[in-house]
């Protein structure tokens, strides 16, 4: 199962985000708990996509809500670990 890490970075902005955003970042920590990687994939609510032009390759963003999107660095080492860099 993948799992969803925090950069330390994110903690710092994660305080001052609306309620309904800090929500929407649970309900993404729950998807990362219950899904399988290819199911993360394909899942219309979180939408995991590439960042286009990106210098890191590993980044990607998830659908927090229908306005805020957050930034994770996928897996590149065989591992399910997704860093949850901001929001």
């Amino acid at each position: 199962m993948p799992q969803l890490a925090f950069a330390n970075s994110f903690w710092e902005s994660y305080d001052v985000l609306e309620r309904p955003v800090r929500a929407g970042v649970r309900k993404a920590m729950q998807k990362f708990q219950q899904l399988t990687v290819p199911e993360l994939q394909a899942d219309k609510g979180l939408h995991l996509e590439s960042v286009e032009n990106a210098r890191d390759p590993r980044m990607r963003t998830i659908r927090i809500n229908d306005f805020w999107r957050g930034v994770v660095l996928a897996p590149d080492d065989g591992s399910d670990v997704f860093l949850l860099v901001n929001v």
